[in-house]
């Protein structure tokens, strides 16, 4: 566990405590690999663990791999936005409206989570962004006593690194940033984009079970 700010314009006020796992290079490690998985909310300590299937043996040789779960997510200190009554609920909605009526239900039930953000998780709620977690990446490079940020990102971990790179580009060293999210979107025309592509996706399958007469 390390401790951050958990805002940092007041650097000396309160801190949150996060998750970090390491592990060790099978040979002699020349320094350290963070990695994320994205989500936004995926575990980066579990990630980590994983670290024989993520990355190849050599990569393992020569860098201890390292996660650090974002604040909010995972082992970190969490956020909890709903009541496990409307947890229940949401789970339970229908996710394919096929009327007015329950497309309207669906837009309110969508609401729900940020409605409970802002009234149960605060204060940490509110000090969750990109740059405040690439900030607590900082943090965890100098913890590990490594000089300059190795860095495995994917999927919204693109976004990690690639703001990360932004705030300290004199401490970057190798980064790769796989399934990179396009920065110049928000976050309705990435939700839309996933959608229209899984719809692809989807009716290609499908005819492509039809093709076949077995």
């Amino acid at each position: 566990v390390i401790k951050v700010p958990l805002d940092y314009s007041d650097p000396t006020g309160r801190t949150i405590d996060l998750a970090i796992s390491r592990v060790k290079a099978t040979g002699d490690a020349v320094g350290s690999l963070f990695v994320d998985p994205g989500g936004p909310g995926g575990s980066a300590v579990d990630y980590a663990k994983a670290a024989d299937r993520i990355v190849s043996s050599q990569v393992r040789q020569h860098y201890d791999v390292v996660g650090l779960d974002p604040r909010g997510v995972g082992q970190s200190e969490p956020v909890k936005c709903l009541t496990d009554a409307q947890l229940d609920a949401l789970l339970a909605a229908d996710g394919t409206p096929d009327s007015a009526a329950e497309e309207q239900q669906t837009i309110e039930d969508s609401a729900l989570p940020g409605m409970g953000c802002e009234e149960l998780a605060s204060p940490v709620y509110e000090h969750m962004g990109t740059v405040d977690a690439a900030r607590d990446l900082d943090i965890a490079r100098a913890v590990v006593k490594d000089e300059t940020f190795n860095y495995l990102g994917k999927s919204y971990g693109t976004m990690l690194g690639a703001t990360y790179a932004e705030l300290f580009p004199d401490r970057v060293g190798r980064m790769v940033l796989d399934g990179v999210l396009p920065a110049s979107l928000d976050l309705v025309e990435v939700t839309k984009g996933q959608a229209d592509a899984f719809e692809v996706a989807v009716a290609d399958f499908a005819e492509d079970c039809l093709s076949h007469s077995d």
